[in-house]
């Protein structure tokens, strides 16, 4: 009787295995989800278990009608199979779980120091984007126009609205035209580029007064804000 048993276990473990696999890849993408004060926020799950979220701590005041700091427009975090879903863990202390339920994906999220088995802080429907969307939403750096301002965070969340720590006036919104990102902001400035998943960004940048087809006043590098461990 305890040869079938102890020969029974590799064969669980296995399938529990094969079952968090299956998990991750069910759940690798990008994630439309509320914050405790029922704001928008997207988070990016990727395949390595890291995540990057695109609102952060502070979240983005009044819009972006004031300067953002780049800490403001994301938070990085890890992720991993929890239950019939998956929990993310933020280096800030909050953590949220995406969880199968009846009526599709749900979320829920608990503060720093609160129990992750007790009642969450906040809850809401969780949606996982799709296609250019999806490929499109995220934290970048780009270089500003202005040859001497350091590297600036650019933040495009899924509902259209787009921010940055440049601007006096950090809001802004995108859309997709023609497989490219078009950013207008608030402040006059417009960018545009094609949103590459990997690798270096050709960012092209219009001062305010000047629009396409003129040239543009700047071709700056950039790349999409990957997680790091």
């Amino acid at each position: 009787m305890v040869a079938p048993a102890l020969a029974a276990e590799p064969s669980i473990q296995r399938s529990l295995a094969d079952e968090q696999q299956q998990q991750r890849q069910r759940f690798t993408g990008v994630w439309a989800l509320s914050d405790n004060a029922n704001n928008l926020f997207n988070v990016r799950l990727s395949a390595d278990g890291l995540a990057v979220s695109t609102s952060g701590v502070d979240g983005v005041p009044l819009g972006g009608s004031q300067h953002l700091r780049s800490n403001q427009l994301y938070e990085q975090g890890r992720w991993q199979p929890w239950g019939n879903g998956v929990r993310i863990d933020y280096s800030d202390g909050w953590s949220d779980a995406i969880l199968t339920g009846p009526a599709g994906p749900q979320q829920w999220s608990w503060a720093p120091g609160a129990s992750r088995l007790g009642r969450p802080s906040n809850h809401g429907k969780a949606v996982q984007l799709r296609g250019a969307m999806a490929a499109a939403v995220g934290v970048y750096r780009i270089q500003p126009a202005q040859a001497d301002r350091p590297v600036t965070s650019v933040s495009l969340m899924s509902n259209g609205l787009a921010f940055n720590a440049i601007d006096a006036q950090a809001g802004g919104t995108w859309r997709l035209e023609n497989g490219e990102v078009e950013i207008m902001w608030s402040s006059g400035w417009l960018t545009r580029f094609a949103p590459n998943e990997q690798g270096p960004l050709q960012v092209r940048i219009w001062e305010p007064g000047t629009r396409p087809p003129a040239a543009p006043t700047a071709v700056r590098p950039g790349k999409r804000l990957e997680p790091t461990p």
